[in-house]
């Protein structure tokens, strides 16, 4: 009885030792394929990347443009050791030239001496004309810098005032001025229907400093016995344009306004002009013109009747060239003569 226990045992014992190690070698063949289709997978992969960088490569190689040649001075490089010096930079201010200009900006003209009209011996007023179109007066008339501009801003910021008429009595405002200046024409006016013409209306156009063409003067000249000398004064000043008619024609010359000279001076001596050809530096519009550094011509002298020139000589050019020599000529020949024993 114990024997056969002890058989049944035994055989229990040997039946489990055989399914465990049947087991054991079950689990390690299932692992082991695992692990090799894990391992195939991969190569798949590794294999397919690689086919996708070598087809990128191609398409690059394919698209680059041909090798540069060879550059045989890519070894030669410049000499940069004056910029390893230990300098300073200059920050100092440019200067366009060895000639600075000075600015005249916020001068003051030089008052004239006091006259007393007791010691004033001889007298005459006359009226000039500054031709624009002469190049010796161009220095009035530079593009962008010309005195009529300077004038009509003055007068629109209130810092100069333009008066009607040369005896300085009636005094204009800006609109008034520009009113004065600008060319007009007559515009018809139609009937919308008919198309008849109903009448004119006159259009003013827009101020052009172009047609600015001359400036006229009126200036004293008188002999000051005191101080032994003749002297010339500008009194007035005033633009001068053409006065055209409808059909375009010109009519005559129209002074839009006045300006009483000694009102400018305080404007024109803080405005430079600039004039190489004449060398011109440093000068302001006053000095222009109180130095006489302009080219004119005698258009009226006083006399009974208030008339010009050419009021006297009206279809004789000739004859106003010539009384305008004469007038010209007995100033000279005044102050020539002055000193004369």
């Amino acid at each position: 009885m114990k024997k056969s226990l002890s058989y049944l045992l035994l055989v229990f014992l040997v039946v489990g030792a055989t399914s465990s190690y049947l087991d054991a070698q079950t689990s390690k063949k299932k692992k082991k394929k695992k692990v090799e289709n894990k391992v195939n997978q991969d190569s798949l992969d590794a294999a397919r990347i690689a086919d996708s960088i070598a087809a990128a490569e191609a398409a690059a190689a394919a698209a680059a443009p041909p090798p540069e040649e060879e550059n045989p001075f890519a070894d030669i490089v410049a000499d940069d050791s004056g910029f390893r010096d230990d300098f300073t930079l200059d920050s100092s201010k440019p200067v366009d030239g060895y000639y600075k200009q000075t600015n005249l900006r916020g001068a003051k003209p030089f008052a004239f001496p006091k006259e007393n009209k007791y010691n004033i011996k001889f007298y005459k007023r006359i009226w000039r004309e500054i031709d624009l179109y002469d190049s010796s007066n161009k220095i009035f008339a530079m593009p962008g810098e010309t005195l009529i501009s300077l004038i009509m801003e003055a007068i629109k910021y209130k810092k100069l005032i333009a008066y009607k008429d040369e005896g300085f009595k009636r005094q204009l405002n800006y609109t008034q001025v520009m009113k004065a200046f600008s060319d007009s024409s007559l515009v018809p006016m139609l009937d919308s229907i008919t198309g008849d013409v109903l009448g004119y209306r006159t259009v003013f156009n827009d101020f052009n400093p172009d047609s600015v063409t001359k400036f006229e003067i009126k200036e004293d000249i008188y002999f000051d016995k005191t101080r032994g000398r003749v002297i010339t004064r500008v009194i007035g000043l005033s633009p001068v344009i053409k006065l055209k008619s409808s059909q375009g024609d010109y009519i005559g010359d129209l002074h839009p306004f006045w300006l009483y000279y000694p009102q400018c001076r305080n404007l024109f001596a803080a405005r430079e002009v600039i004039d190489p050809q004449r060398d011109i530096y440093n000068e302001s519009y006053d000095d222009m013109f109180v130095q006489r550094r302009f080219v004119s011509h005698i258009v009226k002298e006083s006399n009974p009747a208030d008339l010009r020139i050419k009021d006297k000589y009206p279809s004789d050019p000739e004859r106003q060239r010539k009384e305008a020599e004469r007038i010209e000529r007995e100033i000279n020949n005044y102050k020539k003569n002055l000193w004369k024993y």
